[in-house]
């Protein structure tokens, strides 16, 4: 090598399904951003869709195929599986790539054979409980698939627990998500809250708003508005419920956002009402923006974020006569929502981007050598 020849670098291939709204999305997002620098980045995903998040001009994405399809028979599951898999390879074939970084669990599938076929290393991510997420099938396909991979990254301990019993404690790595930059540059803690209840996520039944309308539905402050941030296929669903309820008034359904921080810093109240979850972004990020919080206490996040009544509140899964209870318990005291607020935001720090962002740099690192 030459005195001035530049010092190749290492090739990545980033491999997810979309990059749609979504907590997982936006965390391989911040990731690829992060490694931009140090890297050549390549993004596949495996369906054309929209790139909601804001990516690093170095990086250059491609995708497998024009469109997701559901609700086909399994004879067409198995080709497009096929499809998939066939045109991924050859992408990741074409770039020389050094490592596969994958996110969610049919691109962690994927990446695994196409690792050990390519003979080069694999980092993949579960980014939900496989035991709430998956069906049985997909189950075993996962504890069989994952133990082949180099690295398994998950974000709780409970989650590591579930993957002891098929991978060696070596290969499990936790990171926990790290917040955003963008958010945390906007924080105001100074501005005065508004009397409103908050709720960020997908319009799907995994999170559940439906619980939240109905206990909405039965407060008795006609003061207090609900807010509820995402997009999905029940959209309509609640939009009619909200009505059957009598609440639409005092409902809005505000879509996808891709800057939340406004309602992060002025909204009263945060609420999460997941049946299970990998480990909630949203409710991270409320609690850094000091935001009173309430959560099911599902599988899994929500009880490794919280220590009921200290930094926000935990309900049990699908309770909606506990979740009344304690919205009207923070409506009704404004001292509270600040002690938790306050406590919450503390406790976060450990969420800090340079913290978890410095951790994926070192895992891929390592596993380079």
């Amino acid at each position: 090598m030459t005195q001035n020849q530049p010092i190749k670098k290492p090739t990545l291939a980033l491999v997810i399904p979309s990059l749609t709204p979504g907590g997982a999305e936006r965390v391989f997002s911040n990731i690829a951003n992060h490694l931009a620098n140090r890297y050549n980045i390549y993004i596949f995903t495996l369906y054309k869709d929209l790139i909601f998040y804001d990516l690093h001009p170095s990086i250059k994405v491609n995708y497998c195929l024009e469109e997701y399809r559901s609700n086909v028979n399994r004879l067409t599951s198995l080709k497009i599986h096929f499809q998939l898999f066939s045109r991924l390879k050859r992408k990741v074939s074409d770039i020389n790539a050094d490592l596969i970084l994958s996110f969610t669990t049919t691109a962690n599938f994927y990446t695994v054979i196409l690792s050990k076929i390519l003979n080069i290393p694999s980092i993949i991510s579960e980014r939900i409980h496989p035991k709430y997420a998956l069906n049985k099938a997909w189950q075993i396909l996962v504890r069989h698939s994952y133990k082949y991979t180099t690295i398994l990254v998950v974000q709780t301990e409970e989650i590591k627990n579930y993957f002891k019993r098929s991978l060696k404690d070596n290969k499990l790595k936790i990171i926990e998500n790290p917040l955003s930059e963008h958010l945390i540059s906007k924080k105001n803690a100074a501005l005065k809250r508004s009397n409103s209840i908050l709720s960020i996520g997908r319009l799907e039944s995994q999170k559940n708003q439906e619980l939240l309308l109905r206990a909405f539905s039965k407060l008795n402050h006609n003061d207090w508005e609900l807010l509820i941030i995402g997009s999905g296929s029940l959209l309509d669903y609640y939009k009619e419920l909200s009505y059957t309820l009598k609440i639409e008034s005092q409902v809005s359904f505000l879509g996808a956002i891709k800057d939340v921080s406004p309602f992060l810093n002025q909204e009263g109240i945060f609420v999460l009402t997941s049946n299970f979850e990998g480990s909630p972004n949203a409710l991270i990020e409320a609690m850094y923006f000091e935001m009173p919080c309430i959560s099911t206490d599902c599988p899994s996040g929500p009880n490794e974020l919280i220590v009921n009544n200290h930094n926000g509140i935990l309900i049990p899964t699908n309770d909606e006569q506990k979740l009344i209870d304690e919205l009207n318990r923070l409506m009704n005291n404004s001292d509270l929502r600040n002690q938790l607020g306050r406590a919450a935001s503390v406790s976060v720090n450990r969420f800090m981007p340079d913290i978890a962002l410095k951790k994926w740099e070192d895992l891929i690192e390592n596993t380079l050598k």
